[in-house]
């Protein structure tokens, strides 16, 4: 295991456990102690935990807020970004899309730069600046409330602008995926801005990564089944493929590049 995919996977360990001693995390990760706090001390300097005598505990300020960027824009990035790669094999040249928020999403959007003419619908801020830098994309922002440390518009406003627009292809991300609860985010106005964006076209693609697979959080935006392509990274099991195509969804695996 690489360094990076260690330290991934050793902050996706707190924050299940939501502490740890550095003995206890050197056995499950199969590495000396000394390793484990080259570790602790890197994760510590970007906010994630709080190291303490003999191991360390989850930074609960950083986590509960599990959008936050500070957070996410370091987890899974690789894989982000191949997801991101992938979805761009979708849109064509004067393609109308609505894009998601977050930091796949804004990976996603780094690869159209290159379009020569396209025009895009979002509520992410972030994407928003990243697109703006090619004069032949038509960006439209959803207008809203924006939400402090997230850099995206929510609320009534933003919706009531969506419910106007008819788009070609949707492209968004989700907080968790379940194969029982489907798709889920944490708060009610993200799931209430998800839907609006959803209602927009029937031509939807989901682009997740593996870690956010089996997981679900509190409030459910959409069912499996409204989506016809789900895009993620090879971290996905083999049984958790097979129960997707079950339920209709088209799912196309990004393999890691060497």
């Amino acid at each position: 295991m690489f360094a990076r995919e260690r330290k991934e996977a050793l902050l996706i360990y707190m924050r299940q456990h939501k502490k740890a001693s550095i003995r206890e995390l050197s056995a499950e990760f199969q590495v000396t102690g000394a390793t484990i706090r080259t570790d602790l001390r890197e994760l510590e300097a970007e906010g994630l935990l709080i190291r303490t005598h003999g191991g360390a505990i989850l930074n609960q300020g950083s986590v509960e807020k599990e959008n936050r960027l500070a957070l996410r824009k370091g987890i899974y990035s690789e894989e982000k970004r191949q997801i991101a790669k992938k979805a761009r094999e979708f849109v064509n040249d004067g393609d109308i899309l609505l894009i998601d928020s977050g930091t796949t999403m804004v990976e996603f959007a780094a690869e159209l730069t290159s379009f020569e003419h396209l025009k895009v619908v979002t509520n992410d801020l972030t994407i928003a600046l990243e697109l703006q830098k090619n004069p032949e994309i038509h960006i439209l922002l959803a207008g809203g409330n924006v939400r402090n440390e997230f850099e995206c518009t929510i609320g009534a406003f933003a919706i009531e602008f969506l419910n106007q627009l008819s788009v070609d292809k949707v492209f968004m991300c989700p907080n968790a995926l379940s194969m029982s609860k489907g798709l889920t985010t944490p708060f009610e106005e993200t799931a209430a801005i998800k839907r609006a964006m959803m209602r927009t076209s029937s031509e939807r693609y989901l682009l997740c990564d593996s870690s956010k697979i089996n997981k679900k959080t509190f409030c459910k935006f959409a069912d499996l089944d409204d989506f016809s392509y789900l895009i993620t990274d090879d971290g996905i099991k083999s049984s958790d493929v097979e129960v997707l195509e079950k339920q209709g969804m088209n799912i196309i695996v990004c393999e890691k590049e060497y």
